[in-house]
């Protein structure tokens, strides 16, 4: 599970997962348009949302050593591919509070919260399980 702990550090350290509900945008200033890099903010994380997602099927589709054991496999793809954009999400520069705010328009709250809440629900379990015996899962 030393992996899972990694990838929840990893998702919940990214910036705009682990959203400031306070920060809204205002209706009384002009619209303003959305920058590139706020559009790369936001499709970072999208794909965070993608990828944890295919990290908690892979962990639900679990239910014996044979299958913990080939999940691993997987489990180590998904880590790697977590990494990769985390190591994107340090190397943008920081948003303006109205940039942010308009990217934080753009993700969907209640849908960030039951991903996140599927992925923990899927990693209790399989800590319950205690990986299903799989060395390789642990």
């Amino acid at each position: 599970m030393k992996t899972t702990a990694v990838l929840t550090a990893v998702l919940l350290s990214t910036p705009l997962i682990a959203q400031d509900a306070a920060v809204t945008p205002t209706t009384s200033a002009p619209a303003e348009e959305m920058s590139e890099q706020a559009k790369n903010h936001l499709q970072l994380s999208r794909n965070i949302l993608l990828v944890l997602r295919e990290l908690t099927g892979t962990l639900e589709s679990v239910n014996d050593q044979t299958t913990a054991d080939a999940a691993a496999v997987k489990v180590q793809e998904i880590a790697a591919r977590m990494q990769q954009l985390q190591q994107q999400a340090d190397s943008f520069p920081s948003l303006s509070k109205d940039q942010e705010a308009l990217v934080k328009a753009n993700i969907n709250e209640q849908e960030v919260q039951n991903t996140v809440h599927n992925f923990l629900v899927s990693v209790v379990q399989m800590a319950q399980m205690n990986c299903y015996d799989s060395e390789s899962m642990s």
